[in-house]
């Protein structure tokens, strides 16, 4: 199955048999949207590889519970949480960096679990989830071969003092 069909039909939390991370977000009211959101940029920027990361267009391609939230971000707040990018940014990091391809998905009470063949990268590709006002303490990644937990720290998490609309 192709990565696309990944992201829509593996909903069961369905694991390759190695070489996988596990990006695990809990405690979250809105979990179902923050997924949905994230499945959906993913399939955006997958659908869309050869858009210059520089077009204004995917401002209104990628999901506007991304975009938005993302627009409400200052300078400040992207200096102390290294984990905030612009959209062009984050597309530019999707489109040259990413070293994992999407699996499967599965949502749990308040929360979700992204199953990724690779490594997440998570410095990287975590904007698009955190943006959502998911607290950095909430995601985890799980390295499933090394059975290694790592947890996201920055110098202040946005979410501590701001909350998006």
């Amino acid at each position: 199955m192709t990565e696309q069909g990944n992201i829509q039909y593996n909903t069961k939390g369905e694991k390759p048999l190695k070489g996988y991370q596990i990006v695990r977000v809990r405690n979250i009211a809105q979990s179902k949207e923050v997924l949905d959101n994230f499945k959906n940029a993913v399939l955006t920027i997958l659908k869309n590889k050869t858009l210059s990361d520089e077009d204004p267009k995917w401002e209104q391609l990628l999901p506007q519970g991304i975009v938005n939230k993302i627009k409400q971000l200052d300078d400040n707040d992207k200096k102390y949480d290294e984990f905030l990018y612009s959209v062009n940014s984050s597309i530019d990091d999707y489109q040259r960096l990413r070293d994992w391809e999407w699996y499967s998905s599965i949502e749990v009470e308040k929360g979700f679990d992204i199953i990724v063949k690779g490594k997440f990268n998570s410095w990287k590709f975590i904007n698009f989830i955190h943006c959502q006002n998911v607290p950095l303490d909430n995601i985890r990644i799980i390295d499933a071969d090394k059975q290694e937990f790592y947890e996201l720290k920055t110098i202040k998490d946005y979410t501590s003092y701001k909350i998006l609309n």
